[in-house]
């Protein structure tokens, strides 16, 4: 089986969040699948350099075209760390300092960018003569590739042999452009109207994606049903309801090779579920590191988030008072809106001996945080997967978490009685109902013993991707089954 895995964003060699997470390591689980060629094509970014990275030139060159204009393209490729990855390079377009756009906005020409992207895709995968069987494509940002698989990259026709799948990472991010952009793609104009990818008139990238692939994932089960709910459907919850068995919900999965307490290279110390002494170690750095006097019996929870509504910090600034009445600590690591971040400010000056946080993307800081904090709190509205509860479960730290998404779904309520479960969680979304799981967390961090049955518990879940990989194996056999004959 040969699959072609497309993304606007690849961990190591460029990330904003969490999908590159999942491009990362999710191809390289599935070359481990006997039979299985996997390669992986993304835009040639500056992050690339700028992270170390000296992707060789192929020599190869591609002429894309984008609406009335052409465009060269270079492809160039990095075979470490595997598996292999494309890049398309066109200084132009992703010689930028950010990925989408600045803090302010985004790029206005992101559309542009994204349609060249994924027509040089297609261009590659006919340079190459690339006899491809599935083509896995990811988010918004290559929601048009069905189409372009289909109708070719100049839209005069193509025989598209691939089958297509279009996994939705994030689906309030569903790139919305002009309808008045649409001949830039240069698709057939059928496709611009209500049962295609028109949205209220304009261009629907993530609606192109889930109305033209031949299957469509989430990344959890119950992530799965709430899009097809109005609550979080972001208005296709209509579309999606109707798309059976065709949408479907994969949990995301953790790399635990790379997240891994006994060998992590960040922590202060290394430590396992047998030899948990390293923890406290770890916890006394991290507070030594973040100013904050550090009391045994005073727990620390944790943050390392996006400063945005989704992630719960509406909710978390209604119920900072309160919770602060507690006695615990509080380290928080993110950037996000303005507003949230004056008020972390704000809440360092009020509590300086129980409240710290740092505003910038911090790779080694954010380790430190998952090994040394007591619970790591996600409050979030809405959560597609949720990858943080699973790193910190794997670390021996407690999740606390809104029952939503991959949360409900990673995330078992602790029953001291049936000496079961792997963390707290509250259903409502209001701050009496954080709150009350806060104290339910705050009863049994107070019992040494249940609290280190816990963090062993967490420790020996089993989320690994090579368990993920087998679901998506049995997704694209399937496919490829029912692919009509030629």
């Amino acid at each position: 089986m040969k699959i072609i895995f497309a993304a606007s964003e690849i961990n190591p060699f460029a990330s904003t969040g969490g999908l590159a997470d999942v491009t990362g390591a999710l191809p390289r689980a599935l070359a481990r699948e006997p039979g299985v060629e996997i390669c992986r094509v993304m835009p040639l970014y500056h992050q690339v350099a700028e992270r170390g990275f000296q992707p060789r030139d192929t020599g190869v060159r591609l002429e894309v075209p984008v609406g009335f204009r052409s465009y060269p393209a270079e492809v160039w490729v990095a075979d470490e760390p595997g598996p292999r990855t494309y890049f398309i390079r066109r200084d132009e377009f992703f010689d930028r300092s950010h990925l989408y756009g600045t803090p302010e906005k985004d790029y206005d020409d992101n559309f542009e960018r994204f349609v060249f992207f994924q027509k040089a895709v297609v261009a590659l995968l006919d340079a190459l003569e690339m006899k491809v069987d599935i083509v896995h494509g990811n988010d918004w940002q290559t929601g048009l590739l069905p189409l372009l698989l289909r109708h070719g990259i100049r839209g005069t026709g193509r025989k598209a042999a691939e089958r297509t799948v279009f996994t939705i990472h994030n689906l309030a991010f569903q790139g919305l452009f002009p309808g008045s952009s649409y001949g830039i793609t240069n698709l057939p104009f059928l496709y611009f109207h209500l049962d295609g990818l028109e949205f209220y008139g304009k261009v629907n990238c993530m609606k192109a994606g889930i109305t033209a692939s031949d299957c469509i994932t989430t990344v959890s089960r119950t992530y799965a049903k709430e899009i097809q709910t109005e609550a979080v459907g972001c208005g296709l919850y209509g579309l999606l309801a109707k798309q059976g068995a065709k949408l479907m919900g994969l949990q995301n999965g953790v790399d635990y090779e790379e997240w891994n307490p006994a060998t992590d290279p960040h922590i202060a110390t290394r430590y396992d579920h047998d030899h948990l002494a390293g923890k406290q170690t770890c916890r006394e750095h991290l507070a030594r590191l973040m100013g904050l006097p550090l009391k045994p019996d005073r727990p620390l929870i944790g943050m390392i988030t996006r400063l945005t509504d989704q992630k719960g910090l509406n909710l978390l600034a209604d119920a900072m008072n309160e919770l602060m009445q507690r006695d615990v600590a509080f380290v928080i690591l993110g950037l996000g809106l303005q507003k949230y971040h004056d008020a972390c400010r704000q809440w360092a000056q009020k509590w300086p001996d129980r409240f710290a946080v740092k505003l910038d993307y911090d790779t080694p800081l954010a380790r430190q945080i998952i090994a040394g904090v007591d619970a790591v709190l996600m409050p979030s509205q809405f959560e597609p997967s949720g990858l943080n509860q699973l790193y910190a479960m794997r670390y021996g730290t407690v999740p606390v978490v809104h029952a939503v998404g991959g949360l409900e779904d990673t995330v078992t309520q602790v029953s001291l009685e049936k000496s079961e479960g792997t963390g707290f969680k509250f259903a409502g979304y209001r701050p009496q109902d954080l709150l009350a799981s806060v104290d339910d967390m705050l009863a049994v961090f107070h019992k040494p013993m249940e609290w280190r049955q816990i963090m062993t518990r967490d420790m020996l879940q089993d989320f690994s991707w090579s368990r993920a990989a087998n679901e998506y194996m049995t997704m694209y056999n399937s496919l490829l089954s029912a692919k009509p004959s030629t």
